[in-house]
């Protein structure tokens, strides 16, 4: 198995927070693989391929609706990126933040191919549809 050097998790993670924050989406949709698969959040539902990726940046970036990332610590094991980060949000044109644990996979090439990120609504708030479990 080819794995990604410390080097390229570094730079693909660098590159992966300042496309977003920077709001650059074909810099930020290209450091990731077409057949990526999202956990976000666990026990969400699994998205899927490009399209989960345009549904995350419009679902993030609609109408009265913004956010930054911001890494706080990252540990690199293997071809993997665990990171606590910083999310600041505006939601409905109000302002919210809270801390995602989150972690990336990588392959050889640098494009990050999975990802599962940790987190839960603010308080006395509820996350979009596209985030929460659909119940059956």
């Amino acid at each position: 198995i080819v794995m990604p050097s410390r080097e390229q998790i570094e730079q693909t993670m660098k590159t992966h927070f300042e496309s977003w924050n920077n709001q650059d989406k074909d810099t930020w949709m290209n450091n990731w693989r077409d057949d990526v698969v999202m956990y976000d959040p666990v026990g969400g539902p699994n998205k899927s391929g490009i399209q989960a990726l345009e549904d995350t940046w419009r679902n993030s970036f609609k109408d009265g609706h913004h956010w930054t990332i911001e890494p706080v610590f990252m540990q690199v094991c293997e071809n993997q990126a665990a990171l606590h980060v910083k999310n600041y949000g505006v939601v409905d044109n109000e302002k919210i933040e809270l801390d995602s644990i989150e972690i990336y996979w990588i392959d050889d090439a640098g494009k990050v191919f999975q990802v599962q990120t940790y987190f839960g609504p603010p308080e006395g708030r509820t996350l979009d549809p596209f985030f929460s479990k659909v119940e059956s």
